[in-house]
């Protein structure tokens, strides 16, 4: 049986007025409001002056507060809200209200995130699990409800509220951590650079079956149903890659690639990390793999750092696997997702390939490259251990953010994240 929450516990007492137990409360939290209010101020004196009107406010609202377990929470947000209300007064003699930016409050409440914030969120996401940034993912930018988060999980809603309040908890303590670093003046550690964290950080939005990229997705793998979905490392060492497959597989400027240290890059597209995962072993083999690549881009309504694609691969022997069946598979993927648009194929260079093709689709009287394919080159197939003289290996890359403004008529893919579809 669960230990009751002294934090709980504590509220139900302060309720009834006892005021030692509020006095905990206050022992137990003042650290994190100071360190919220300094956030927003930048000044000590009215930091404290803040944090004190906030307990008052707090003492006096105690019976407002539904869930008394998450007092924390509910009490940043009387932190933040005060701490706004003073630069508000003051903001045209001392601070500009876009200054600074408030501390992300993570609670249902709160529905979505600035810029600012999302950035003070990339490190704390990262410290997740998979799973648990799934589930913020879907609740946050997804805006799927607790009923039917416990649904996809196969739990009761009071289990889910219960794992969504672990995992704020979570999120709470590593934003904290921060604060007090910032405190003490200290440099926050990190280990990946703080550009790379907030890209990591992104929502994958291939998991939110509402936003147009996790349509589109869905869309697109229906005319691969036998292909089995995997999932990959987000970066790549670029020397063992080229050591492993024996040939230089970056065919992008070097300048785009989103360096992590030395040789260490975000990945730049799917393909490479799914050849370094994969070997012959004298099976057929059929993978997608959808998620998030990475490159250094100036956003625009047309370019993205951190976009997402479905990578899609088959490896058999030649005389099982035939490039123009693949190519009519991707033609039928096309027009699932973009019915009776008009396509253009035109032969291109891949360096990992020894005949690939690029796919426009007309929109707007201009050609738009959404995908391309190929046959992968010998030395690749080398490199998997198979012989090219019996085996094929090909490949596909969809982008995954053009279709989806296609198909859902979006004029600047950096609305994308943020959109449903009906």
């Amino acid at each position: 049986m669960a230990k009751p929450n002294p934090i709980g516990l504590a509220v139900e007492a302060a309720r009834r007025g006892n005021l030692t137990a509020f006095a905990s409360l206050v022992e137990v939290t003042q650290d994190m409001a100071y360190a919220v209010a300094w956030q927003v101020l930048r000044q000590e004196s009215d930091a404290r002056d803040v944090v004190q009107e906030a307990y008052i406010s707090a003492f006096k609202r105690l019976a407002e507060l539904l869930e008394p377990d998450a007092f924390a929470g509910w009490l940043r947000r009387i932190v933040v809200a005060t701490s706004l209300n003073l630069r508000r007064r003051r903001r045209a003699v001392w601070v500009s209200l876009g200054d600074h930016v408030a501390p992300p409050i993570l609670d249902d409440d709160e529905q979505s995130w600035t810029e600012e914030q999302q950035r003070q969120l990339a490190r704390a996401l990262l410290t997740l699990s998979e799973e648990e940034r799934r589930v913020c993912e879907l609740h946050y930018h997804g805006r799927w409800t607790m009923e039917r988060l416990a649904r996809r999980a196969d739990v009761d809603v009071t289990a889910m509220r219960k794992r969504m309040q672990r995992v704020r908890d979570k999120l709470r303590k590593e934003i904290e951590m921060d604060e007090h670093r910032i405190l003490g003046n200290h440099s926050v550690p990190r280990d990946l650079p703080l550009s790379i964290t907030e890209l990591l950080a992104r929502p994958r939005l291939v998991d939110l079956p509402e936003n147009p990229v996790g349509a589109v997705l869905a869309v697109l793998r229906s005319a691969f149903a036998e292909f089995s979905v995997i999932d990959l490392a987000e970066d790549v060492d670029i020397e063992a890659a080229r050591h492993r497959l024996g040939g230089d597989a970056v065919y992008i400027d070097h300048a785009k690639l989103q360096r992590i240290e030395g040789q260490r890059v975000l990945r730049y597209d799917l393909s490479l990390p799914l050849l370094l995962t994969v070997r012959w072993t004298g099976a057929p083999q059929r993978l997608t793999v959808a998620g998030k690549a990475y490159r250094r881009e100036i956003e625009s309504a047309t370019h993205l750092e951190a976009f997402h694609q479905l990578e899609l691969f088959a490896i058999d022997d030649r005389s099982a696997l035939d490039l123009w069946w693949f190519a009519g598979r991707i033609l039928d993927a096309v027009d699932r997702a973009l019915p009776r648009w008009e396509v253009r194929l035109t032969p291109t260079d891949y360096p990992m390939c020894k005949r690939a093709w690029s796919l426009d689709v007309l929109a707007g009287g201009q050609w738009m490259e959404i995908m391309a394919w190929g046959e992968y080159a010998d030395w690749v197939l080398h490199a998997l251990g198979a012989d090219p003289e019996r085996q094929i290996a090909v490949g596909a890359g969809f982008g995954l953010e053009r279709v989806a403004a296609l198909r859902y008529a979006i004029d600047d893919i950096r609305k994308i994240s943020t959109a449903t579809v009906a």
